[in-house]
């Protein structure tokens, strides 16, 4: 679709949208997509296991750069599940 109608939106967001308008106008429900979702979280590990190996190799990371890096991630990650949290809560409601 991407390709297609050459979007500049990633391919992953695009078929995010067409998941939440799919699922807003009940022509999926969220029971369909319960089995591939918790294939994908019981296979999250693997995603992050590529990563270690850069901490071996880059020692500066063990400094004030990682400091400050891990701040980042960690500020940014509270934000991404405060924003989410919010937003599935006013769904939630949209929906009762």
């Amino acid at each position: 679709m991407v390709r297609l109608t050459h979007a500049s939106l990633p391919a992953s967001v695009i078929g995010l949208a067409l998941i939440l308008i799919a699922l807003h106008r009940r022509w999926l429900r969220a029971e369909q997509l319960r089995e591939g979702a918790h294939g994908l979280l019981g296979r999250m590990l693997l995603f992050f296991v590529p990563a270690v190996p850069v901490l071996i190799d880059h020692r500066e990371f063990f400094s004030m750069l990682g400091v400050r890096l891990m701040l980042a991630v960690g500020v940014g990650t509270v934000l991404v599940m405060t924003v989410t949290g919010v937003v599935v809560q006013l769904m939630a409601r949209a929906d009762d």
